[in-house]
């Protein structure tokens, strides 16, 4: 479809902003006249774009949120401002856009929905109700996007379901109970699930159905259930619950399991793994495949033939100056690594040893240590002597293999990709790298995905075995899933209870879904942070890239506060500065 690149009605919906520059969306002065506009489902429609536009910038660099994890480094900063890995820097210099992208999204769903709610009100067309029902779903549903992306950021925040009189009244907004809202989400999705159409094709593929609604309100249940059952000690008045978590896990599970039987879904290429010069994951994550029935829900990005600000930045993000005069912002890590497991034995082989000699039994240099992994690792990373086509600097076409080696410089005339983009970690990712001519750097054509039915997969075991612990069924999915990557199934010892599952939900977790922004959320729901990093005011970790060198300290000597700052944001202290009555989370007092 690629419906959300045209630029849509930028006279009526005006630019992001807060009391004065981030949080109220002003409409212009110049704006057209409602009794010129809100006439049709196209008019409606047209709004609607603006809304699923603005959830774009909020979400289409999550893949940066797995650089504050421990599988992913990131260097710098790219789309979005997000910034480099710290204890917490991050949480005030670059993260705090995304409070004002979402209130954008909020603030242009709830222009939308009180429009398109007048127009439902005076439509006498059962016809044209309908289809305006549909498209105010779509605006509940990207609404609950928002709201989902603050709280679980930043736990209590202003909410509101209208749209504001003015600054004063922006300005005077205080924060909500998360409980509050997440309740008003799970009826907004129960609601739009209610309204949209179990799937779409065709010039529409690409728009909420009620399977994304179903799949992301099992997702908020889930939170929930997590911080119900972990608790949220930064999160001021959060009260644990273990009843209230059960209850949510069995939510969630009903939810999910909806989404897995009830609509004729499957894995990408059947969850076969495909052949290892071409696997079926790798193939997942190029453009030509973005509408297969794995993928729920996807920011659209059209690339440059519908113009400037229609494009995704993956290349430049994740490439290297082989690949378009990409920048190598991101790449991954050795841990992750040593994350692939055996297609032999089909559990983990011992860590690698982080030297240049390749001749080291396990060495991080040795070709021979990478052999018989799970087919997944091809798909994701480079290892020195994996080879990538090159692409030109205009991105439209592509050249030879050249072969990653780590150290090597500006000698792509031998055969080389080029590390002059600085891969920091003796790695690169093959992940999200576009291999084919069709655009440069920061216009590509491939629609980044929020939602994954093998996600939906996961997080259903997850809930299921919360609830009732591990079993067949469970097991089978957790198998399929591992069969794209060529693995055997599960050992018997992987499920014989809910902590040996859970572990085998978390690998799965990790090496399925790296690089797409779900990390660092799992390991705050779930309060793994001193498990991974140690103990507050201890040596935290080191990472060091295949020769052994040390590339950055981990949380070393953080106080306790810093692992508090980690689990909760802090309120962006420019909002404050303008609403007194917003008040901080106490790690950031």
């Amino acid at each position: 479809m690629k419906y959300i690149k045209y630029i849509v009605l930028a006279g009526l919906i005006g630019t992001t902003s807060s009391c004065v520059d981030d949080l109220l969306d002003r409409q212009p002065t110049t704006e057209v006249s409602s009794d010129l506009f809100w006439t049709s489902t196209d008019d409606a429609l047209s709004s609607t774009y603006g809304v699923y536009n603005a959830l774009r910038t909020l979400y289409q660099t999550d893949y940066y949120y797995d650089g504050h994890a421990e599988f992913q480094n990131t260097r710098g900063k790219s789309v979005g401002s997000i910034s480099a890995w710290s204890p917490a820097g991050w949480v005030t210099n670059g993260f705090s856009s995304m409070w004002n992208n979402a209130y954008r999204v909020v603030n242009r769903a709830n222009f939308t929905i009180q429009n398109i709610e007048k127009m439902i009100e005076s439509e006498g067309n059962a016809a044209t109700k309908t289809s305006l029902e549909r498209i105010n779903a779509e605006n509940y549903f990207l609404r609950a996007l928002a709201y989902f992306r603050l709280i679980e950021n930043w736990g209590d925040v202003p909410y509101y379901r209208h749209v504001l009189s003015g600054d004063a009244e922006a300005c005077s907004l205080e924060r909500i109970s998360i409980e509050t809202i997440k309740n008003d989400l799970l009826e907004d999705l129960t609601y739009a699930a209610g309204k949209l159409p179990a799937s779409v094709s065709g010039d529409e593929s690409g728009r909420a159905t009620q399977v994304a609604a179903l799949a992301f309100k099992g997702k908020i249940e889930l939170y929930w259930a997590s911080w119900k059952k972990n608790g949220w000690p930064e999160l001021k008045g959060f009260q644990q619950s273990a009843s209230e978590a059960q209850e949510y896990y069995k939510l969630a599970a009903a939810d999910f399991k909806k989404v897995i039987y009830d609509y004729s879904l499957e894995l990408f290429g059947k969850g076969e793994p495909g052949s290892y010069q071409t696997p079926n994951y790798w193939k997942l994550f190029q453009y030509d495949n973005e509408y297969c029935s794995e993928i729920i829900f996807s920011l659209q990005f059209g690339g440059p033939n519908l113009g400037d600000g229609q494009g995704e930045s993956l290349l430049r993000d994740f490439g290297t100056r082989s690949t378009a005069n990409a920048q190598c912002w991101i790449m991954p890590t050795n841990r992750l690594a040593d994350r692939y497991q055996s297609t032999i034995t089909g559990d983990f082989l011992p860590e690698l040893v982080l030297n240049n000699k390749e001749d080291q039994e396990n060495g991080a240099w040795n070709r021979e240590s990478y052999a018989n992994r799970d087919w997944r690792m091809r798909s994701t990373i480079l290892w020195n002597g994996e080879k990538m086509l090159k692409v030109s600097l205009d991105g439209m076409s592509v050249g030879d293999s050249l072969t990653w080696m780590f150290g090597v410089r500006g000698q792509e005339a031998k055969g080389f990709i080029n590390n002059d983009a600085s891969s920091q970690t003796g790695y690169i990712f093959r992940k999200w790298v576009r291999q084919v001519g069709v655009a440069e750097r920061t216009q590509g054509p491939q629609d980044f995905y929020l939602m994954r039915l093998a996600d939906v997969y996961l997080m259903y075991c997850e809930a299921v075995n919360e609830a009732e612990g591990p079993n067949s069924e469970l097991v089978g999915l957790i198998n399929q899933i591992r069969s794209r990557g060529n693995l055997p199934g599960l050992a018997a010892e992987k499920y014989a209870n809910k902590d040996e599952f859970f572990k085998a939900i978390e690998q799965e977790r990790i090496v399925e879904l790296v690089s797409e922004g779900h990390r660092p959320f799992d390991i705050r729901r779930w309060r793994k942070a001193n498990e991974i990093w140690g103990a507050a005011n201890s040596d935290g970790l080191v990472l060091r890239d295949t020769n052994g060198n040390r590339i950055r300290d981990e949380f070393k000597n953080a106080s306790e506060k810093d692992f508090q700052r980690y689990y909760i944001y802090q309120i962006p202290e420019g909002e404050r500065s303008r609403n007194p009555n917003l008040t901080q989370n106490d790690p950031w007092l």
